[in-house]
């Protein structure tokens, strides 16, 4: 037998791909765990709190078909939460790492509507990505979306259905149902390569960052957009940022990034 047709038999019988371009494509440019490092952090209110806002003005009658557990619907206006240690829900928070743009996944982001109300209030979705709108509730919702780049949307969903709507463009798309005028809900598109929303409590979690300097960009439906202080990300450790924010707007709100 010609040696080098030994030597490829040899190298198939050991499991060697026939094509050596082809072997690893999958991984080849994800980065390891220990490559990377994380950001952790909490936004918390600073100087004197706000008072709390008056409840919503709701009409029982109105409620039919709203699923809340027998104990009403949530009267509670969740526009600037704030816990008992200062921090503050609700903030959107993203990151932008060089040549990385957000990955879309393959399944809608789902933003449902139960008990009359959009859970979760604020939602972040990458440019690309399908939003879909749920109805949990027995009753009717109406989805009206209030967007100046993305194709606003003004549709009936039924109860127990839903809809999806493409997002291709980066901005802040209120949304609102027409039918029970106290909902409202935000849809955060991004083009940011990380992101997070943070939780009742102000926390949240940044993963997979390359070695770096970073500086964060929020945005918060009541307070605004602005910048945290310089965080440095090293392989295989976590950074810790706390942010202070106040009734001090640092940019425009609601409609800008």
């Amino acid at each position: 037998m010609n040696p080098f047709s030994f030597l490829f038999l040899a190298s198939l019988a050991a499991g060697a791909p026939s094509d050596p371009g082809a072997a690893n494509v999958s991984t080849c440019c994800a980065p390891r765990s220990d490559e990377t490092g994380s950001i952790t952090g909490k936004f918390v209110w600073e100087g004197e709190r706000p008072e709390p806002k008056p409840k919503l003005t709701i009409k029982e009658t109105e409620t039919t078909g709203c699923k809340h557990g027998g104990s009403g619907v949530d009267a509670e206006d969740h526009s600037l939460m704030i816990d008992a240690n200062g921090g503050v829900g609700n903030v959107v928070v993203t990151v932008t790492v060089k040549d990385t743009p957000p990955a879309v996944p393959a399944d809608p982001i789902v933003m449902d509507q139960l008990g009359c109300k959009f859970d979760p209030r604020v939602i972040v979705v990458p440019v690309g990505g399908t939003l879909r709108f749920g109805n949990s509730d027995e009753t009717n919702h109406n989805i009206h979306t209030f967007a100046k780049k993305n194709q606003p949307m003004n549709k009936q969903v039924a109860g127990g259905s839903n809809l999806d709507i493409k997002l291709d463009k980066a901005e802040v798309v209120d949304v609102k149902c027409d039918v029970h005028t106290w909902m409202k809900a935000f849809v955060f598109v991004t083009d940011a390569s990380k992101w997070a929303v943070t939780s009742t409590d102000g926390s949240f979690k940044l993963e997979g960052l390359p070695p770096g300097e970073y500086v964060l960009d929020y945005w918060h439906e009541e307070l605004g957009k602005g910048k945290t202080e310089k965080v440095v990300v090293e392989a295989g450790k976590t950074a810790m940022v706390e942010h202070k924010l106040s009734a001090k707007k640092e940019g425009g709100g609601k409609r800008k990034r």
